[in-house]
């Protein structure tokens, strides 16, 4: 990460309070389903999307700016590719969109805004996306997949 973006960064953070983190939207797909067939070697996509929307709430009162920012992450296990080959259908993907509400303290630039969409608002969320893995994981009887701890590293 280059000094310019962590300063950017700290611009952002300096002038925002977190309000809350939602769950907006979530998928768990089997298309393949035929169990003996996730035994054999697989390999783990991972999908990650940030979007974010600013303004004041429409109500036209006296109430502060927000942010609010859409984090989009996903995983599936698919078999492994050969080169040339086109794109197979995974043997299951679990993917959730979260909707992490900030209270603006003050205007922010928007490059400001969009370094912290990328870097923080992924971090706030990592920790509950994380668990919705774990949960829906042990629900579906899906094998156990590794979701990292958060890099900071796009994926």
């Amino acid at each position: 990460m280059t000094p310019e973006i962590k300063d950017q960064i700290r611009q952002a953070s300096e002038n925002l309070k977190i309000q809350d983190i939602v769950l907006f939207e979530c998928r768990l797909e089997r298309p393949e389903r035929d169990p003996a067939k996730l035994a054999a070697t697989v390999t783990q996509e991972h999908k990650r999307q940030v979007r974010y929307f600013s303004g004041r709430p429409e109500s036209g009162g006296e109430e502060a700016a927000i942010l609010q920012v859409l984090v989009s992450l996903g995983t599936r296990l698919v078999p492994p590719s050969s080169e040339g080959e086109e794109e197979t259908e995974p043997f299951f993907l679990i993917e959730a969109d979260f909707l992490v509400v900030y209270e603006m303290k003050a205007d922010i630039d928007q490059e400001c805004i969009k370094a912290f969409a990328d870097n923080n608002a992924v971090h706030n969320v990592w920790p509950f996306w994380r668990q919705h893995v774990f949960d829906m994981v042990s629900r579906a009887r899906l094998p156990h997949l590794e979701i990292p701890l958060y890099s900071g590293f796009k994926m």
